[in-house]
This record gives structure tokens, sequence and C-alpha cells, in this order.
């Protein structure tokens, strides 16, 4: 099992220096993997998503230049919000500078607003994305690229880099998504499924499902990473990945079982101490029990 952390990188947590700590914090305690998420903008007034907000690229950057050994990503880029040649080259390009240490988490999204501003379209959203997703490939995997699509039309370009050298031209994309075309998506285009929030019985049944897909689509299934952002514990029951390190380490042996190769915690931390508190305590106490 990896273990990774999407960090919070919004309103107290958005700044260079907390960036450089939780960096240090996740690195030096031997997590796998480090991750940002992602909105550009949002409504007035909303309660979920924070105004105040690092976009998730920029971020990445500043990650890469501060560690050394975890691989990162974005626990999801939504693809239709930017344009996929530009995403393609800053994408390879900050692949490079990192040593192949990049991993792409992917979605479509859900915020009609969002999509207005960014005059992306919400209707279309899906396939949008499965066509910025084969307009990412056909840049990395080519040497001279062609394309023609709906949205994106090119022939006989060139864009370098591809990726780190030792990727071999390609950069890792893991789709995100709890249903079933998020399973064609992840088998088709991807290289990995990233379901969220799901507990092990239901995990269970998705792995089943996005390897009948992969099955169908004639490709090897990749690597299965759940982000874990905890609900509100019901009044009778326990919240998985709760509790005594005991029950902690019981549940991801569960997921484990169901066939998650990485947890990623995405907690509601208070404070740069409560993060490197509550981190170090599921690396000494939960991990070894496992």
């Amino acid at each position: 099992m990896r273990y990774g952390v999407a960090i919070p990188h919004a309103n107290r947590f958005a700044s260079g220096s907390a960036l450089d700590r939780m960096a240090a914090v996740v690195e030096d305690l031997g997590f796998d993997s480090i991750w940002t998420s992602d909105h550009i903008i949002v409504p007035e007034g909303s309660s979920y998503i924070p105004e105040v907000m690092l976009e998730p690229l920029a971020a990445l950057s500043h990650l890469a230049a501060r560690t050394t050994h975890v691989t990162f990503g974005v626990s999801v880029l939504v693809i239709p919000y930017r344009d996929p040649v530009f995403t393609a080259k800053y994408l390879s390009s900050l692949d490079v500078i990192s040593g192949g240490r990049l991993v792409l988490g992917v979605g479509i999204g859900w915020l009609e607003q969002e999509f207005r501003a960014l005059s992306a379209s919400y209707e279309e959203r899906a396939a949008q994305t499965d066509e910025y997703l084969a307009v990412m490939r056909n840049l990395w995997e080519t040497e001279t690229s062609s394309y023609d699509g709906k949205w994106k039309q090119y022939d006989s370009m060139r864009m370098f880099p591809k990726a780190a050298p030792e990727r071999r031209g390609t950069i890792p994309i893991w789709v995100g998504g709890n249903t079933a075309p998020a399973h064609r998506r992840a088998a088709k285009l991807g290289d990995g499924w990233h379901p969220i929030n799901m507990s092990p019985s239901e995990l269970a049944a998705g792995v089943v499902a996005y390897k009948a897909a992969c099955a169908d689509a004639g490709r090897a299934p990749g690597p299965v990473c759940l982000r874990h952002m905890p609900n509100r514990p019901g009044s009778d029951q326990r919240v998985v990945l709760s509790g005594t390190p005991d029950e902690q380490a019981a549940d991801i042996r569960a997921y484990a079982e169901a066939g998650l190769d990485e947890l990623m915690l995405a907690m509601p931390w208070r404070s740069l101490d409560e993060l490197a508190t509550s981190l170090r305590a599921f690396m000494r106490d939960v991990v070894p029990r496992v």
C-alpha cells in the first residue's frame, strides 16, 4: 500500500511558506505522494469551496522544487478548464523539471458557474474531457503530432519536451470518478482509476467494474488510488479510517483486499501544526499495524 496526502492550499494554507512546511512534513514522514486540488474561480458565498485558493499547477511547481522523491499530482485537474495543448506542454515541462515524478489525476468537473466563467462547455464537458485527454496523449506520445477533433485541430506540429526521459514519452493519467462512465474513461484513456470516498465494500465493487471496463477496452488495469475525505460520523456508525489505530489499520487491510493500491488522505486540518501532528500519528501508530 502506498500513502499520499492531498494538502490544503487555500485560505491560511495559501502561501509559499505553508507549501514549504507541508512538503517537508509529507516527505520527511515517509509518505509516497503529495497532491493539490483544482478550482479557479468560485461563486460568491460558496460554503464548500474557498475563495482564496492557489492554482494547482502553480502550487505543484513550487512543491516540485521543495521535494526530492515523492510523486506529486492534482486530485483532480478539471480537464475542460484549460487548453489541452498548453496543459500538455506545462505538464511535460513540470515532469522533466521534477525528474519524472508527476502523476495526473483528471476529472470532468461539476461546478456549472465555474465552467461559464472560464468559457468552457458544461453541457459537453464529458466529451470535451475525452478529446482533450486524447490531445494530450497525442502530443506526449508522437514526435510530429497531428490531430483533427471537434475542439482541437493541428497538423504536423512539434512540441517538446514530451516528458522526463525515464517516462518514455508519456505521463500517467488516473481518471477520477465513482461512476460507470468514469470506469470506461479510465479504461480507455487513463492509466489508473481514482475514486473518492468509498467504503471497502464499495471500492471492491468499483474495482470489479473498472477491471471489466479495461477488459472491454483491451487494456490492462492500472493502479487504484482512493481519495479519502471523511464524512461526518453518524450517531451509531464509526467513520472509515477513524477510531483506534487498530481499527484504522483494519480498514486499510480491507481496502487492500478490495484492490486498493494507494490511499490518499484529505483531512479537514485547521492548522499546519494539526496537519503535522495528524500525519505523524498516522505513520507512527497506524501504518505499522497494517
